[in-house]
């Protein structure tokens, strides 16, 4: 089996694109403060046939190091999509919501399929919050990524501490969806926050980051940042 080309925070969710999926890009916007994990939903465009759309999926598939699926309502796609992520080994996990009003569907609750897995049930949505959250501390991206602040920062006081660790999270998400990004442009966007980062500190967190092996910084000019 071919080697897949993985970027380390990047972990795929499946699930239907009806009634769950605002739950999940809420949840998924507050754990965006607090976890350098980057989850990715792909959703259909307007003009996107659905052999392009199975395309894209199973392009972020592969790339991902970790793959959610949410087998609520027993939709298809889903089942589909897990049975790619199993045929090319890449880990997975079940998610279901027990709430009554997520199976408002002519669909079974949950699909043959994905019957006999095993599975992660929350019925609220703060109960998929501490899933995902815990989730994102047990992953190892995550792990390398707590460890370097660790040693970086652990003797600064609350205030500093708290505005690198802000500041981190930040140049990691600029990453979000893509591969990879002009060094020049990332730094521009940290310029922009309203937080009001300056040059030296964006600068020098991108080397903190590169030095634990959390970034991946080309050299040169006009060099490129990946995560690895």
């Amino acid at each position: 089996m071919a080697q897949r080309d993985i970027i380390p925070n990047q972990v795929f969710i499946g699930l239907p694109w009806k009634n769950i999926r605002r739950r999940y890009e809420r949840v998924i916007d507050k754990l965006k403060i607090r976890s350098p994990l980057s989850y990715v939903i792909v959703g259909r465009a307007d003009d996107q046939d659905a052999e392009d759309l199975l395309i894209v999926i199973k392009g972020k598939l592969e790339n991902s190091s970790y793959a959610i699926f949410d087998a609520t309502t027993g939709n298809a796609n889903v089942s589909l999509e897990y049975g790619y992520a199993e045929a090319k080994n890449i880990p997975r996990v079940l998610y279901f919501s027990s709430h009554l009003a997520a199976h408002k569907s002519k669909e079974s609750a949950i699909i043959s399929d994905l019957a006999g897995k095993r599975r992660n049930v929350y019925k609220t949505e703060n109960k998929l919050f501490a899933l995902l959250q815990d989730f994102s501390k047990r992953h190892s991206y995550n792990q390398r990524f707590e460890k370097a602040l660790r040693k970086e920062f652990q003797r600064l006081p609350r205030g500093p501490k708290k505005r690198m660790r802000a500041l981190a999270l930040k140049v990691i998400h600029q990453l979000d969806n893509q591969s990879d990004i002009r060094r020049e442009d990332l730094v521009q966007a940290l310029l922009a926050d309203t937080v009001g980062y300056n040059q030296s500190e964006i600068d020098d967190m991108i080397r903190r980051l590169r030095k634990y092996d959390i970034l991946y910084v080309e050299p040169g000019r006009y060099s490129r940042v990946s995560i690895t």
